[in-house]
């Protein structure tokens, strides 16, 4: 009896000592585990870019008369920017103007998922229509409707304005790269 009590003893520590096996692990910046945990601060439109500032705008809430939150963000990613849905993380402060003022930590863009008989992507069309507006340099463009129309194949952007020149703007964009 003594003789199984000691050979248990032995097979649970010989257990004990298994588990208790080293492993090789990975140095994790913990600012970066956080960056990527953490929600971003804003999620939007880029409405307008000047070389690495891109004006991000949330679009209309419908029905709830909001007029969208407008975000100047520096230190964007080389690239064109315009027309795309982005996430933004803030480094640091965000200025309180409006538009609110910030450097990015980080700016990723959102894959919008095409549209069913579509050559353009919904960016593409935004982008197309955002070429042909010449808004004041205090106006902020809101999509309010950013709609495809396969029997006409075309796009219909409408933008809502806010600043100096209040309104609704309209246009179609054919469906054509």
């Amino acid at each position: 009896m003594k003789m199984r009590w000691m050979l248990g003893m032995f097979m649970v520590f010989s257990l004990s000592l298994s588990a208790c096996g080293l492993s090789e692990t990975e140095e994790v910046d913990q600012n970066e585990v956080e960056a990527e945990a953490s929600d971003p601060d804003m999620s939007g439109f880029v409405m307008d870019q000047d070389d690495d500032r891109i004006l991000v705008v949330t679009p209309m809430d419908d029905g709830s008369g909001d007029e969208g939150r407008a975000m100047w963000v520096s230190g964007a990613p080389e690239g064109l920017w315009v027309g795309k849905q982005v996430e933004v993380w803030v480094d640091g402060d965000i200025a309180e103007s409006y538009p609110e003022q910030a450097t990015a930590e980080k700016v990723q863009e959102l894959e919008m998922s095409e549209v069913q008989g579509a050559d353009l992507k919904a960016s593409e069309a935004l982008s197309t229509a955002l070429s042909e507006t010449e808004p004041e340099q205090t106006d902020v463009l809101i999509v309010s409707l950013l709609s495809f129309d396969e029997e006409s194949d075309q796009w219909t952007v409408k933008l809502d304005r806010r600043g100096t020149d209040q309104g609704e703007w309209k246009t179609t964009v054919k469906d054509e790269k």
